[in-house]
C-alpha cells in the first residue's frame, strides 16, 4: 500500500506536466493542419516556424524563389508564413494585383510593418504612408500632373536620355567590342531618367555615368546603399535582428542612417538651389516641368 501511495503521488505530481505537453502537441496538430490547408503550393512550412528554413536558404535569392514558388503554383498566388512576422500572401496574378491596386485599393493599406520598414529611407512620402496622408499627397500630385502631361514629359525625357546618352554610348561600346553590363547600364539610365524626371538633375555631379567602368555619382551610391540595406530588412529571416542593429546603431543599420543622411544633404541643397534660382527678381526660369519646379511655383 506504501509502493502504491508513493506510485499515485508520483503520477499526480506530474499530470500538471502531462497535460501541458498534451496541449502543446495538439495545438502544434491543429496548427500544422491549418497551415497544410493554407499554403498548398508555396515552401514547406512547419507549425511554429513556419518556411523559417527554406527562407534562410534562399535569403540571397529571394525574387528567384519568389518565381519559382509562383510558377508551381495554380494560381500563381503562394502563402509566406515565418516565424517572427505576420503571413504574407505573394502574387503575380494579374486579376489579384488588379483588385489589390486598383479594384478595392482602399481595403489594403500598406500597414504598420511595411511603413516600419522604409521609414528611415522613405519618411513619410506617397509611397510609405496611408489613409489622409496619402490622398493628400496623392490629390497635390494629381493637381501637378494630368496623366497626359505626364505621359509627355516622360516620353519627352526618355527621348532625351535614349537619344543624348544611351544610344552614343552603346554605338561606341559596340565599335570598341567592349563587354559590358548591361543590368548596370540600365540601373544608371532609369537613375538619371527618374532624376530628371522628379528634380530635373541634368548636371554630372548629381548624374550616373553611363559607362559601368566608370564610379556612380555620390547620390546614387547613397541611394543604392539606403534602398539595398532597406530591402534587406524585409528579407531578415527575424524582424528583431535589424532592430536591434537599430538600436545599437551597428552594421548595416548605421550604414543605412548614414546613406540617408547624404541622400537628404544633397536632395536639400538641390531643392535650395532650385527656389534660388526660381525666385531671381527680374528674370523668367527655364524650364519648370519637373515635379520639384512644379511644387516650388505651387508654393509648396
Amino acid at each position: 500500500m506504501r509502493n502504491m501511495g508513493a506510485f499515485i503521488t508520483f503520477f499526480l505530481s506530474f499530470q500538471p506536466l502531462s497535460f501541458i505537453f498534451f496541449f502543446l502537441f495538439y495545438i502544434t496538430l491543429i496548427e500544422f493542419r491549418r497551415v497544410k490547408k493554407l499554403v498548398g503550393t508555396g515552401p514547406t512550412t512547419y507549425p511554429v516556424i513556419g518556411c523559417l528554413i527554406s527562407f534562410y536558404k534562399n535569403r540571397f535569392r529571394l525574387l528567384d524563389w519568389y518565381t519559382e514558388l509562383l510558377a508551381q503554383s495554380p494560381t500563381n498566388t503562394i502563402l509566406v508564413l515565418r516565424l517572427g512576422t505576420r503571413r504574407t500572401f505573394v502574387t503575380a496574378n494579374q486579376h489579384n494585383v488588379e483588385y489589390v491596386l486598383k479594384t478595392n485599393f482602399k481595403n489594403f493599406p500598406k500597414g504598420k510593418p511595411f511603413r516600419e520598414i522604409l521609414s528611415d529611407f522613405l519618411g513619410k512620402g506617397i509611397f510609405n504612408v496611408d489613409d489622409d496622408l496619402w490622398m493628400i499627397q496623392r490629390k497635390l500630385a494629381s493637381h501637378e500632373f494630368s496623366l497626359r502631361s505626364i505621359n509627355e514629359f516622360i516620353m519627352h525625357t526618355l527621348e532625351e536620355e535614349v537619344n543624348g546618352k544611351l544610344i552614343p554610348l552603346m554605338d561606341s561600346l559596340s565599335i570598341e567590342n567592349k563587354v559590358v553590363d548591361f543590368q548596370e547600364l540600365l540601373g544608371r539610365f532609369s537613375f538619371n531618367v527618374i532624376c530628371k524626371f522628379t528634380m530635373g538633375i541634368d548636371d554630372d555631379d548629381n548624374r550616373c555615368f553611363l559607362d559601368p567602368c566608370l564610379p556612380i555619382s555620390p547620390l546614387a551610391k547613397s541611394f543604392d546603399v539606403a534602398a539595398e540595406i532597406s530591402a534587406r530588412r524585409g528579407a531578415a529571416p527575424l524582424f528583431l535582428v535589424w532592430r536591434v542593429k537599430k538600436w545599437l546603431g551597428v552594421g548595416s543599420e548605421r550604414r543605412l542612417r548614414d546613406a540617408v543622411k547624404e541622400v537628404k544633404i544633397r536632395v536639400m541643397e538641390m531643392i535650395l538651389e532650385r527656389k534660388k534660382k526660381m525666385n531671381v527678381p527680374g528674370e523668367e526660369f527655364v524650364g519648370g516641368q519637373d515635379l520639384l519646379s512644379r511644387l516650388i511655383s505651387s508654393g509648396w
